[in-house]
């Protein structure tokens, strides 16, 4: 879990990192609100490009620690790609700049499909809300600590230096894969293999440290064919638009409406990390015993409220925090229980195809920066308040898309709710039991 935390937290930073010092590239670019949401939203989308390639791929290898083999090239090429953004010489084009960032997106995306499965395959389906509960903190924690790593950096190098922190990506991931590399064994595996055994859960699909399980044919077709994957998927992107519209959104209003300096907006614009990475864990935990689906709806209510709220984020510090504070305890939760839910519904051998799906759905999302930068663009630029506010009713509409669809085209896969759930859907549909 340590581990895999730490791998997920560097491929999560390796992507935000754009986000944080936008502000910085912006200026030193001087790009429109339309033009940024663009390469903003571009950037994003390419982080789906080849994650369902990959993790087929991936699946082949084998599960469980084996999969530390097909990780290890993925992980190379989005931290070499992430170095290469740093130097100076290569992205005073804004056109390199933004290929350099396709391609490292790119291959974090089959990153992060891999690492979320990889930590699947460490725990037993009961307790598998939870796990990735926990493991999918380092998304908000890991990039809350980058937040402020990167906000220490252009204050004590200016804001103009904003490539340093894609220069010093590689030392600490290489320290911590090398680790990972050295903790992952068959012995260690069959010990966990024999834990979940004597517990009396569900083991993982492989079952023995050994074992690989192949996909069966036309695994891709019959996964895309599942609710529980396909729809999630749809799903995933409506809530990664609400997701990415605010991590653009909201770096972007600090600096230009509520006229904090770019260091500031750098470290503000993470607050509401601190409370996703509890959100995760404890609605996680809560959807291993009252339901997946069941949760998932009253997170993306939660969501198109916090969504409206912030607005009033720029009236005061105070106003700030609270709002942060509070959209967060539902902003990072979606992701846990949608891959908990493709998991839940796949077929042995074909947990990384599932994951790999939803990964493109959540990152096909991506278009939501250029749709906010049309609505600031439209509201009269980054300095104008009205087109940020257009933004958030649009986002916060989704959220109560996303619950609607939730409600009535997948399947509850777990807990209480898996008696009481009406759909439109069937559960053979969605490789359930009657």
């Amino acid at each position: 879990m340590i581990l895999l935390w730490l791998i997920y937290a560097m491929d999560a930073n390796s992507r935000q990192m754009f986000f944080m010092v936008l502000p910085s590239i912006t200026s030193e670019f001087k790009t429109s609100a339309e033009m940024t949401g663009f390469l903003a939203a571009l950037i994003t989308i390419a982080t789906s490009l080849i994650a369902v390639p990959c993790m087929m791929w991936a699946d082949k290898g084998g599960q469980g620690w084996m999969r530390k083999y097909r990780h290890l090239p993925i992980v190379i090429a989005y931290t070499l790609f992430t170095f290469l953004t740093g130097l100076n010489f290569l992205t005073a084009s804004l056109g390199v700049l933004v290929a350099l960032q396709v391609i490292s997106h790119a291959f974090g995306g089959a990153g992060e499909a891999i690492e979320v499965t990889s930590l699947s395959e460490w725990w037993s389906r009961e307790r598998r809300g939870f796990a990735l509960g926990l493991h999918h903190t380092g998304y908000p924690w890991g990039t809350l600590i980058g937040g402020l790593a990167i906000s220490a950096l252009l204050n004590a190098y200016g804001p103009e230096n904003w490539r340093l922190a894609f220069l010093l990506f590689p030392v600490p991931m290489i320290i911590i894969f090398t680790i990972y590399w050295w903790y992952c064994t068959p012995k260690r595996y069959e010990s966990f293999i024999a834990h979940v055994r004597d517990t009396g859960e569900t083991l993982p699909a492989s079952g023995t440290a050994e074992t690989v399980v192949v996909a069966p044919q036309g695994a891709l077709r019959s996964a895309l064919r599942n609710p529980n994957i396909s729809i999630i998927a749809l799903i995933s992107m409506l809530a990664i638009v609400g997701y990415f519209g605010i991590s653009f959104w909201l770096p972007q209003y600090l600096a230009f409406v509520a006229n904090y300096n770019f260091a500031e907006a750098a470290a503000y614009s993470v607050l509401f990390t601190i409370t996703g990475g509890i959100g995760q864990i404890v609605w996680g935990w809560v959807s291993d015993r009252v339901g997946r689906k069941f949760c998932l709806v009253i997170v993306f209510a939660w969501l198109a409220l916090g969504m409206y709220l912030f607005q009033f984020s720029s009236l005061s510090l105070g106003w700030l925090i609270f709002v942060q504070l509070f959209a967060g305890c539902a902003m990072n939760a979606p992701y846990t229980l949608l891959y908990a839910m493709a998991f839940d519904s796949a077929k042995p051998g074909t947990a990384g195809i599932a994951g790999s799906i939803v990964n493109v759905g959540i990152y096909a999302g991506g278009f939501g920066p250029f749709v906010i930068g049309m609505f600031i663009g439209a509201g009269g630029g980054f300095e104008q308040a009205a087109g940020y506010h257009y933004a958030l009713y649009f986002m916060s509409g989704l959220m109560l898309v996303a619950a609607l669809a939730t409600i009535f085209f997948t399947r509850e896969t777990t807990g209480w709710f898996l008696k009481h759930d009406k759909a439109l859907v069937t559960r053979a549909s969605c490789n359930m039991a009657s």
